[in-house]
């Protein structure tokens, strides 16, 4: 029951639209005693998508691979780097101030979205082309051919913003990286702390 009113919270904020994507905390060792990170430290717990496998380093050797936890300077950006690609994660002290734990959640390539943006950056291209002609074609003798001059200026103002669209699809489906403080309750009446986050998809931690 003490829980219940984070967990509304959460859900509540998960309803407004601004969450999409599923990220799950491990649970805590109960064999093994929690210790709040050092002054100036924050304990990331790094995860991505199944079968994505992304080596994390803080200014240095890799420090682990996902899905890991290490701690780290809150000053210190993260580099992430797999065969998809290489993402650069700013210092937690700017994207989880004041936070003492963080979760890093890595989206990988979206290829849905990345061939849909290819498939429409073609068709778009191939009609602002066309829509490009007719205007030349028809606006030059408005006279004896404005319906054409008017078809291509449509095509081309639909065509064109098509394009730019999908173009925007193409560059939105790269892996990007996504940090959320993790938020600890202390324990009380011998009962375990309770973790959670809220994640890109909702909440998720330990209750």
């Amino acid at each position: 029951m003490r829980a219940l009113p984070l967990v509304l919270l959460c859900l509540v904020a998960s309803l407004t639209g601004c969450v999409r994507r599923v990220a799950l905390l491990p649970p805590d060792d109960p064999n093994q005693p929690v210790v709040d990170p050092p002054p100036g430290m924050v304990q990331v717990n790094v995860v991505a998508e199944a079968g994505q496998v992304w080596d994390v380093r803080a200014g240095g050797p890799p420090l682990c691979q996902t899905p890991c936890t290490e701690t780290v300077s809150a000053s210190s950006e993260l580099l992430l780097t797999s065969r998809s690609g290489r993402l650069l994660v700013p210092p937690m002290a700017v994207e989880a101030p004041g936070a003492q734990r963080a979760l890093v959640v890595i989206d990988g390539i979206n290829l849905g979205e990345r061939i849909n943006g290819i498939v429409f950056t073609t068709l778009g291209g191939m009609g602002a082309i066309a829509g490009i002609t007719l205007t030349a074609v028809g606006c030059s003798n408005t006279q004896e051919r404005a319906g054409l001059c008017t078809a291509g200026l449509i095509t081309a103002g639909v065509t064109l913003a098509l394009t730019a669209v999908s173009i925007w699809m193409i560059v939105d489906s790269a892996p990007s990286a996504h940090v959320l403080p993790v938020f600890r309750t202390n324990a009380t009446n011998g009962q375990p702390p309770v973790t959670f986050a809220l994640t890109p998809a909702g909440v998720a931690g330990t209750f």
